[in-house]
């Protein structure tokens, strides 16, 4: 599982329910990580590449507005392993 999943042909969401809830919730950081990461995946084909890629973007996108949160990203990136 990653923090950004495709849900049709084409087409990404923020596995926000993944998220703690004080960022999953949060309506306005959901739309800065889409901003952020949009012009990463506009385009692209949906590989297991590019959704690795959109993966990290949003660790690097949440790790640097929440710098003082120590163990932030790794909390985050283990997400991926979690089995679907």
């Amino acid at each position: 599982m990653r923090l950004i999943v495709q849900t049709g042909p084409g087409t990404v969401e923020l596995n926000y329910m993944w998220l703690p809830t004080w960022i999953g919730m949060n309506t306005s950081v959901k739309q800065e990580i889409e901003e952020a990461i949009s012009p990463l995946l506009v385009g692209k084909d949906m590989s297991e590449e590019t959704l690795e890629i959109a993966h990290e973007a949003v660790l690097d996108f949440l790790d640097k507005k929440y710098k003082g949160l120590e163990g932030l990203r790794d909390y985050l990136d283990a997400v991926k392993f979690v089995g679907s």
